[in-house]
Parts: C-alpha cells; structure tokens; sequence
C-alpha cells in the first residue's frame, strides 16, 4: 500500500493520485516531444538533444508508475464483483482543449449495432460500426495500450486501452493491429486495420468505454456518422451499470439427452414459442445435449 504523512499521521494515498496522475504527467511528458508520431518511432523523437532529454525523463517516470492493476492478459481483469455497491455518482472528462486532452472517434460510419440486447436474448457490451476492410482506425483518447493480440472467441484482432481519465477504451474485429502492449498511443493515432476476424459476420469495428472494467453505455455522446463527439463529460453513476442486474437474474438450462422445447418449457412454466424467441429458435428447433438454453 502506498501511504503519505499528514500532519503526523500516515495515511493511504487514493489510487487516482498513485496511478492517474502519473500516467497524466506522462501523457503531458509525451505531448512535449518535438513531433507527434513518437509513440510508433522513438527513433526520429530522440534524434535531437532535447528529444534525447525528455525521453529520459519519460523512461524514468514510466519505470515509477505503478501496474500493478494493468494485468496484461486478459480484459475482463478489473471487474469489481458489484461495481453498483461502491460506486459513486463521478463525472469523467472525455475531452480537454485547456489540458491538451482529446478525443477522436475512431472511425466514421454506420452504427449497425448499439448497446444493449440483441433479438431479445443476447446482451451486447459495445457498439458496432460499419466500416470496410482495411479501414484505419484510430486511438479515441491518449493512454498505453494495456493489452493487443487475438481472441479466437470473440474479439479476433483486438486492442485494449487505459486512459489517464480513467477509462478504458476496447477495439475488435480488426484485420491487422498496428500497435503492441505498454505502447503510448495519442488520440487520432492509428491502432489497427477494419476486418471481420473473430466472431464477427462481416467487416466492422467493435467499440467499448469501460469503467472499472465494466461496459457502460455511450451512444448518445458519439455521432459515428459524422465522427463527431456530442458531450465533453460522461457522467457514470449506479444506473449507468443497471443492465448488469438483469444480466445476473438471467437462468439457463443444459439440455440433456431426450429432451425438446416442448419438455423443457413445460418444466420452467413458460410457452415454446416464448423459449424459442428468447434464444433464437423457432418452435419446431432440434436441441443437442450440452446445448444451452436461457429459460428467464
């Protein structure tokens, strides 16, 4: 634990303070640099004394900053048990013209898929965005990549990255990722190519804002047709996470040898056509034992 001395007293030093304000002073650091492409050639920054100078400075403060809480594996790592219990009502800056701090959709186009269910069953944690393959798309605010590579289950070619304001930015489906792990990326820096890879039915971006881990919803602050952003603030409270208690109260059914929709809804008290429409069916669906079914 991190702690301070007040007035004779030592005491816990809040997390923004351990590891937003460094990674701050670091964006602020980085965005002194003589050009703005040092994230991708470090090269061309150093070339220069005083690029030589302020990379230094830069490697030592990036030796300083705590990550213990940057797990490089997996990104579901954060997520609190009930982050609707201990959070308070906060308001998240998305963009600072006074601090240098902006954000850049991250690519223009058609939203095909927002927030929310999908066909009344399946919950989707980010929007989706219609672009072609090969389409560049960029970094929506300053931050280090906390996680790149390939999920094989969903996401295919994908990108994690964690902001000084707090929040964490989440990019799927792409055709080739152009940035790698602890890289520091601006806003509007290029991070991966538009693609289908993954679980995905056709080109598009999947997008996510997280806080703490967990998905919230954005879609009235950005107009992806026009790449443009609608609110300069985000504010997250308790109701922000309030999709999370419907998801939990969700019961599921494996099916075993021998039985049908007919069976099963009888079991749980509710009509085939009603299980059928929950999960996508049609009333006359063949089960396989081990499939599962979503039954409330």
């Amino acid at each position: 634990m991190n702690l301070r001395r007040v007035s004779g007293k030592e005491e816990p030093i809040p997390l923004e303070e351990v590891v937003l304000l460094p990674m701050q002073r670091f964006i602020w650091l980085l965005s002194l640099l003589p050009i703005q492409s040092w994230a991708t050639d470090s090269t061309r920054a150093t070339s220069s004394p005083s690029g030589k100078a302020l990379y230094a400075g830069l490697e030592r403060l990036s030796e300083e900053l705590p990550r213990v809480w940057w797990d490089r594996q997996w990104v579901n790592a954060c997520r609190p048990k009930d982050i609707r219990s201990i959070i308070a009502p906060v308001r998240i800056r998305l963009e600072d013209s006074m601090q240098g701090f902006h954000f850049v959709v991250p690519v223009k186009g058609r939203v095909a898929s927002g927030f929310g269910y999908r066909r009344g069953w399946q919950f989707h944690f980010g929007i989706d965005v219609e672009l072609r393959t090969g389409d560049t798309v960029v970094a929506a605010m300053d931050g280090e990549v906390r996680l790149a590579g390939y999920d094989r289950g969903g996401y295919g070619y994908f990108c994690v990255i964690a902001h000084p304001n707090g929040l964490e930015t989440v990019y799927g489906h792409f055709s080739r990722l152009l940035v790698e792990k602890e890289q520091l990326v601006k806003a509007g820096d290029p991070i991966g190519l538009g693609g289908s890879t993954g679980y995905s039915t056709g080109p598009h971006l999947h997008f996510e804002v997280r806080f703490m881990g967990e998905p919230i919803d954005v879609s009235s602050l950005l107009d992806f047709e026009n790449g443009v952003l609608l609110e300069r603030e985000l504010q997250i409270s308790a109701e922000s996470f309030a999709h999370l208690e419907r998801i939990r109260s969700i019961v599921y059914h494996t099916v075993r040898s021998g039985e049908s929709l007919y069976s099963i809804s009888r079991r749980y008290g509710i009509s085939i056509k009603y299980l059928a429409a929950l999960n996508g069916l049609s009333p006359q669906s063949i089960l396989r034992p081990g499939q599962r079914l979503r039954v409330r």
